[in-house]
This record gives structure tokens, C-alpha cells and sequence, in this order.
């Protein structure tokens, strides 16, 4: 059976907005085998919220003015899937009524977790489990 490889790039936000209110990120390659290469490329699409564990691994290359450098890439040892495809397409569908200008109109939004501006929500103390 031919081993399948799945390169792709990993889109990590940096946390903080910039002074146009975008999230600036770091984009990084990286790659992952066989069974788990299946799986991402079958049920993940651009923008899916995913875990990565594994190593950098580093190596030389030539670019088009024949100058030598050195890359860096992600090496996936373990994927793990944080959203299920019907939040995605909530999330997409989320993403095309702010770019429409559409109201959401179920009065429910999913806005970003890592957003430091959220305000952060007040639970009552006798309400907690522990």
C-alpha cells in the first residue's frame, strides 16, 4: 500500500489585534503521514481548528536566486480535530453573514475563544461545582 503524505500550512494567530483590527499570524508548513494523512485530507478543509503535537525539523534548500536556506517544518506526530464538521460550516457560515452584512438572526454568535478583548463572563459562586 503507498504511503500517503499530506503537506499543509498551519495558520497560528499571534493573540493580539493589530491597529486595523486583524489578528496577524504566523504561517508554518508542515506535514504528516499514512493514516492521519487520510484523515485530514478526507475531513479537514481550509480555516478547521486543529491541534498539532509533534517536532520542528529543519532543511536546506536552494531558492530562485541559487541562494541556500534553511527551512523549518512542523513534523505531525499527533492531529487532533477541535471542531466537528457541523461547527465548521457554522463558523463559514458565521464568517459569511459578517463579510454579507447579513443579521444572524438566531441571536446566537460563535465569536473567537482566543479573543483578548472578550469580556469574560461572571458565574456566581454558588453555581459552580466544586
Amino acid at each position: 500500500m503507498a504511503s500517503v503524505t499530506v503537506f499543509f500550512t498551519l495558520a497560528v494567530a499571534r493573540g493580539a489585534r493589530d491597529e486595523q483590527g486583524n489578528h496577524p499570524a504566523d504561517f508554518i508548513r508542515a506535514i504528516v503521514w499514512d493514516k492521519k494523512a487520510e484523515l485530514m485530507a478526507r475531513y479537514l478543509h481550509k480555516g478547521s481548528l486543529v491541534g498539532v503535537e509533534g517536532r520542528l525539523q529543519s532543511y536546506a534548500r536552494e531558492n530562485g536566486e541559487g541562494q541556500r536556506r534553511t527551512e523549518l517544518e512542523v513534523v505531525a506526530q499527533n492531529i487532533i480535530f477541535l471542531e466537528s464538521q457541523k461547527v465548521y460550516e457554522f463558523r463559514q457560515g458565521q464568517k459569511a453573514q459578517r463579510a454579507g452584512g447579513g443579521d444572524a438572526g438566531s441571536g446566537f454568535t460563535q465569536g473567537d475563544p482566543f479573543d483578548p478583548e472578550k469580556k469574560d463572563v461572571a458565574i456566581p459562586e454558588e453555581d459552580l461545582p466544586f
